[in-house]
């Protein structure tokens, strides 16, 4: 299975992983040597401990998406780039932390899977792979219980921390691995949709201008529309 897991910068810098953010690498991790783990990141060189990090736990690739001033983008557009790099190198399973923006609103994975098409689960405690690799198993808490669920994938779930400390992650030798570098600045390509598209509320054609000359020729260019 090809799991991604997404990692973002705190304030105040650092490379220390977010308390949730370490708990969806442990989960991942979890899972076994059969499966590929990709850390990805949207940001600039600065953060790049955070992957070294992910690297050095054990993550297979390290990966750094970069276009767009990510440190002021919302949710939409930090969800959209991160699913836009997704998409490039393929997942069958995307983890992310349930506090994954400043505003601990875990608002970032749902994006995530909105962007990708994929099944979204948030705050998810644990995690297993199903038998007969049909999906992946998962506890989550809603209405007062807390329930095992099979979830068939690609899907995207955000880790909620079951304690108040981070995990305690393993130190591979994988820590001098490249960070890879996905750019998304192809104009062509951008992952920046228009906000009044995101509302549902497309921008409205530009027309081209036509000067008229009497009455009639106003009417007909009207209902040519």
């Amino acid at each position: 299975m090809r799991i991604v897991v997404c990692l973002h910068a705190q304030q105040g810098g650092g490379d220390a992983l977010a308390v949730d953010d370490a708990h969806a690498l442990a989960r991942a991790l979890a899972l076994g040597a059969g499966h590929t783990v990709t850390a990805v990141l949207a940001g600039p060189p600065t953060h790049e401990g955070l992957l070294r990090r992910a690297l050095a736990a054990g993550a297979t690739r390290a990966m750094r998406v970069v276009g767009e001033d990510f440190g002021a983008a919302d949710f939409h557009t930090l969800g959209q780039a991160l699913g836009a790099g997704i998409k490039r190198f393929g997942a069958d399973l995307v983890l992310a932390g349930a506090r994954s923006d400043d505003d601990g609103l875990g608002a970032v994975p749902a994006a995530i899977a909105r962007h990708l098409g994929a099944l979204h689960v948030a705050c998810i405690e644990s995690l297993e792979v199903a038998p007969g690799d049909a999906g992946v198993e998962i506890w989550v808490r809603g209405g007062g219980r807390r329930r095992r669920l099979r979830v068939p994938v690609p899907a995207v779930l955000s880790v909620v921390a079951t304690g108040a400390a981070a995990p305690a992650l393993p130190e591979a030798a994988n820590a001098d691995a490249k960070i890879e570098v996905l750019s998304l600045v192809d104009p062509e390509a951008t992952v920046v949709r228009r906000r009044t598209e995101l509302l549902g509320q497309p921008e409205l054609p530009q027309r081209a201008l036509a000067q008229v000359d009497s009455a009639d020729a106003f009417c007909a260019a009207l209902e040519r529309g």
